[in-house]
């Protein structure tokens, strides 16, 4: 798989999160990650959330597949409160 990001928006995203956009495999290879659907102007989108080694904390990952073998990364960032509990919420289930 191919990681593709506009790098003005990574700039913005790192400056934002503390994250950059390269780091997005990270959390698409995560074992027991949780990925829902998005649709945002009118493009299909993924949010993965998955707990990340490095980081130590669950990340969301915001992404559209493009061509194929390609995931063009939109944001990269901490999960929010509600995001973690539905993260561990969804691992608890499995």
């Amino acid at each position: 798989m191919r990681f593709a990001f506009d790098p003005d928006k990574d700039a913005i995203n790192l400056a934002k999160h503390g994250l950059s956009l390269a780091d997005a495999g990270n959390v698409f290879a995560a074992p027991g990650k949780l990925t829902l659907q998005s649709n945002r102007a009118g493009e299909a989108r993924l949010m993965d959330l998955a707990f990340v080694e490095a980081a130590r904390t669950v990340l969301v990952l915001i992404y559209a597949l493009r061509n194929p073998g390609e995931v063009r990364a939109v944001s990269l960032r901490c999960a929010s409160k509600h995001e973690r509990k539905l993260h561990a919420d969804w691992q608890e289930a499995r």
